[in-house]
């Protein structure tokens, strides 16, 4: 117990004693800082210059001040455990390089979206520019916005496109055509229709056939594979040819069992590319549209 007391006690007294040695623009930094985990933010704009720049990666043009605020104020609230850790700072005349680390819990809504729940933790560096009265009158924070991203969003991405092909087969199976496509790009495109790529308005008229030549199809997912942007299914169509011709073939009146494979590559919620592995030869030959196999000799 002694020596957790005297470790604790050393502790606080680096600690004191950094803060001690700190330069005065130092103290401005860590104090800003400080202000803005606490949501004080009429108290941390206090060591800014009115004229103030402020550069960030996800923005094109620099931000005054009000802008500025918005951004803290945005953030505050999308992480309430918001904590910037200053690991080292160097001053110059009327400079500090700071080098940091980003830490909060993205447990309230942020620029409009709900909350992910997802831990963040990110290095990040600064270059503060200060004026003849002390204030800051550019600030320069750099981060790596992927990796922000990447963190905040872990685990949701996957989950969500997996989520989008559910909802794509559910409409198949409604017969709804139109709430299909509605889950693509308008850009979209579809392999293994036939030796040539089709558009959204060519797999709309391909679908069609189907449901019109098999008013019973039911597609029945098997199997199913998520990964970064990416959707595989393995599923298999169920239905009895007892509506209009299929590929040329009049109505058989047969019910079919086709197997298939399909691809879904995602970008912003959206399939922007399908790729179809399916049984067609097994299709046309359980329609009796390809000859049958010969009796092997003995």
């Amino acid at each position: 117990m002694k020596s957790f007391k005297t470790s604790i006690l050393i502790a606080l007294l680096f600690a004191a004693f950094q803060t001690a040695h700190a330069g005065k623009l130092e103290t401005q930094v860590r104090s800003f800082w400080s202000a803005v985990d606490l949501g004080e933010f009429d108290k941390a704009v206090q060591f800014l210059s009115p004229d103030i720049q402020v550069f960030l990666p996800f923005s094109p043009a620099p931000l005054n001040l009000e802008a500025y605020k918005g951004v803290g104020m945005t953030f505050r609230a999308g992480f309430p455990d918001i904590q910037h850790k200053i690991l080292e700072c160097t001053e110059g005349k009327m400079t500090a390089a700071v080098r940091g680390l980003f830490l909060g819990t993205n447990t309230g809504s942020l620029m409009g979206n709900p909350p992910t729940g997802n831990r963040v933790e990110l290095p990040f560096l600064q270059y503060w520019t200060f004026d003849a009265s002390g204030k800051a009158i550019r600030l320069e924070i750099a981060f790596d916005l992927a990796a922000f991203n990447a963190q905040l969003m872990k685990g949701l991405t996957q989950s969500s496109n997996k989520e989008v092909s559910d909802q794509i087969f559910a409409e198949l199976n409604n017969r709804n055509l139109d709430a299909v496509v509605k889950h693509y790009t308008a850009d979209a495109r579809f392999h293994g229709w036939g030796p040539q790529t089709i558009d959204v308005k060519g797999y709309h008229m391909a679908m069609s056939e189907i449901l019109a030549a098999f008013p019973d199809a039911k597609f029945t997912t098997l199997d199913v594979i998520s990964e970064g942007d990416k959707v595989v299914r393995r599923h298999q169509l169920e239905g009895t040819h007892t509506g209009a011709a299929f590929q040329g073939i009049p109505k058989t009146g047969r019910k079919v069992v086709v197997t298939a494979t399909v691809t879904f590559h995602f970008e912003n919620g959206k399939a922007k590319e399908l790729w179809l592995n399916a049984d067609f030869l097994g299709l046309l030959a359980q329609l009796g549209a390809l000859p049958a196999p010969a009796p092997k000799n003995n």
